[in-house]
């Protein structure tokens, strides 16, 4: 599963996509986030329903296993959606510690499915590296899985979950309103 993301890395966004963007800590569901539909990069929502929902179904992760199989997904165009690293929550009997994931100081590109309403991230199972924190991760993607992904071609979890990185980070990230370095300091 992937709650958040962020995306900071102003330089990097700028150096590949030749756009300025506001560095983002933590980017929620229902938020505005950079995605590229194969054609043209744009920011659209983080929510994502069929269009033939009565009532929106918010969805913001789309399991890779089910987008063959489940009906909300039938109609879906791929995406990839542009991070540089994203948060997930490690549950124990007191609490739920958030961790950050990234790779380098690099962008990530990470599968995803939108519509006219809007979009989700497409997760996969987790790495054995990062299993003990959550049974779910985002598909990565890199430069050739990119054109694989938005053509329609079903992928597996790429090498780059190797080398993915992680640490702990404060509960300030819990809430969408803070976004600020602080979220992604080291605990």
């Amino acid at each position: 599963m992937c709650g958040r993301f962020s995306l900071k890395n102003k330089k990097a966004v700028k150096d590949i996509y030749d756009i300025d963007i506001i560095p983002r800590y933590n980017i929620a569901p229902s938020q505005k986030i950079l995605m590229f539909s194969g054609i043209k990069l744009y920011y659209i929502r983080w929510s994502f329903s069929p269009t033939w929902a009565k009532i929106p179904m918010n969805l913001s992760n789309a399991r890779e296993e089910s987008l063959s199989i489940k009906p909300s997904f039938k109609n879906c165009k791929r995406c990839v959606i542009i991070a540089d690293g994203w948060y997930e929550w490690k549950k124990s009997l007191e609490h739920k510690t958030p961790f950050y994931h990234y790779i380098d100081n690099s962008l990530i590109h990470i599968a995803g499915i939108y519509n006219n309403e809007g979009c989700a991230i497409v997760t996969t199972n987790s790495s054995k590296k990062i299993l003990h924190i959550h049974h779910r991760q985002p598909l990565l993607l890199d430069k050739l899985d990119i054109s694989n992904w938005i053509k329609g071609e079903k992928l597996l979890n790429t090498c780059l979950s190797d080398k993915v990185q992680y640490y702990p980070v404060s509960q300030y990230v819990n809430y969408p309103s803070n976004n600020g370095t602080k979220c992604i300091e080291r605990i």
